[in-house]
This record gives structure tokens, sequence and C-alpha cells, in this order.
């Protein structure tokens, strides 16, 4: 078994270079938008740190594990941060990101913005026991690239906005450097520029009389090597945001189902969910889990932003 996932993932890593997904998949980004668009850097008055783990088809021989370390917040009048750290292990291919980036605040009437910008290291690597599999060829020129390490730079760029902290919207466009470079190499009459992106769109209704909040939104995801998806999401928030809850259907070349719960206790907050393929392959594993722990911190700068 071990051999059969190996193989798959050098199939799917061929082609001049690892071709793994670029992007790391999240379920839980209608909590931590900042997980898919670097823009949302800033965006509340308070610095966050957040720890996310994801544990895709868990009970897979070889399942996806991720990672993520994550800090955003104003850090000078119009201006947020965020860095990221990101490791992706599957079978034998591992997956490190490092990503900086910022973001420049502005309003436009009632509407309050962000336009960001954030650069990423990525390295890809195989586990050194691989190399030993009796059916991989070591003398392969991309086994022993991928053995060493293969290194990327790329940039994403985003926008984010609320009007009248009603309806929220935002857009990133990412892996625009390799998107580039592909397309210098394989001439297509496509626009690269917007080749790979997250849109999404809600509105937030708070129903005063019953103490609770209702967002339904829209994602539309197109990212390297993921199937076109579209998750259609319902975000509830009850107690003055002390209890979180959420679904999302995801339609497209892999469909599933994400069920979210959370707290928040003073300036901590937990959350979890469970993701369950409407596929075939959900036979063979226990779903996908996701964990997430932030913690808010107030800052005075990004209370002169508000």
């Amino acid at each position: 078994m071990k051999k059969i996932l190996f193989l798959a993932v050098c199939f799917w890593s061929a082609n001049l270079g690892l071709k793994a997904q670029e992007e790391a998949i999240y379920s839980q980004y209608l909590f931590h938008p900042i997980l898919v668009n670097p823009a949302y850097a800033g965006f509340l008055p308070d610095h966050e740190l957040l720890f996310n783990f994801r544990n895709t088809h868990a009970g897979f021989p070889g399942s996806p594990q991720t990672y993520t370390l994550a800090f955003n917040g104003p850090i000078a009048p119009k201006l947020g941060f965020v860095g990221l750290l990101n490791n992706d292990k599957a079978g034998d291919l591992n997956r490190f990101r490092g990503q900086a980036g910022l973001a420049y605040m502005f309003k436009m009437g009632t509407v309050k913005m962000n336009a960001g910008l954030a650069a990423q290291y990525q390295k890809f690597q195989l586990a050194n026991g691989a190399i030993l599999d009796s059916g991989i060829d070591p003398s392969d020129p991309l086994i022993r690239a991928a053995a060493d390490g293969l290194n990327f730079f790329n940039t994403s760029i985003g926008v984010y906005g609320e009007n009248d902290g009603k309806l929220f919207f935002g857009l990133s466009v990412v892996d625009l450097v390799r998107t580039r470079i592909d397309d210098i190499q394989s001439p297509t009459d496509e626009s690269s520029f917007f080749k790979y992106y997250n849109a999404w769109v809600g509105y937030r209704w708070n129903i005063a009389n019953y103490n609770f909040t209702v967002e339904p939104s829209v994602m539309i995801k197109r990212l390297r090597n993921v199937p076109f998806q579209t998750d259609f999401n319902v975000r509830l928030s009850f107690l003055d945001d002390q209890l979180f809850g959420g679904l999302t259907y995801t339609a497209g070349g892999f469909s599933k189902t994400s069920f979210l719960l959370g707290t928040r206790i003073n300036t901590f907050r937990l959350y979890y969910s469970y993701d369950v393929a409407l596929e075939d392959f959900q036979k063979y594993n226990n779903g996908s889990h996701e964990l997430s722990l932030s913690f808010r911190i107030p800052s005075v700068v990004g209370k002169n932003n508000q």
C-alpha cells in the first residue's frame, strides 16, 4: 500500500516540478478569512494568533495532515500585517510554506476595504525513506531533485471589504508567479492573471430579538491541481458571539458537506469542523477533521483604524 501511495504521489508530482496543490484547503475560512485571503490582515481591530490543524481523509494510510500557524493584525495606521507558516504532509511528500504580507486599509463611503499583497516561499520534499523503495529509480532526476527539496517563490493579491458591517466580500488571486511561468512555457489564449483564485460574498443578518446572527455566503474556488468547486455556506453565531455553528455544501469535482462548531471564552476561541465526502471514497476513510485555536490581543493601533 505504501508503494502504491508513493507512486500515486509521484505521478501527481510530475511535469518539471512537484505538481501538488499550491494552496492549502480549509473548511474554517468562515471563521478565519486570513487563511485564504491576505487582504484580511488587520481588518479586525485586534491582533490574532491562530493555530490550525487539518487531517484530510483521516484513517486512510498516508492521509494529508496540515499544520498552520498564523498571525495577523494592524501594525500602523491603515496598515495590516500577516505572517503564516504552513506544513503539509501527504504520504512521503512534504510541503513547507512561509508567507508574509501587508494590507492597506481605506474606506469608500459605508464600505470598509482592505487591499493586500503577500509573498510566499514554498519547499516540496520527499521523505528520505521514499528513495529506498524498491519500486523507485533513485537515479531519476525528478526523484533526486525532490529528495533534496524543490524551492518555489510565489505571490498572491487580494481585496476584502464589508458594507455597513452586513454585506461582506473578498477576492484573492493566488499562485501568480507559478502561473506566469506556466504561461511563458506553454502560451495559451486564457488569461493567466485570474487563473487561480478564491471569490467570496455573503450577507450578515443580526436577529436582535433572539440574540443571534445568520451569515449565508458563497465561495468559488479555482486552485492549481484542485477541481473547480463552489461552497454554499451558512454560519450562525449565538449569545453575543459566544457560540458558533456552520454548514457548508461543496459542489464540484469533489463534493462534500462540512459541519462546524465553535465557542468563545473571553479572548480565546476554539473551532472544530468535520467534512463528509459525498463520493465513494468516503467508504475508505473517516472523513476530514479540522481544529483551530485562536487568541485575540487588543491593539491600540487597531482601535484608531476603526
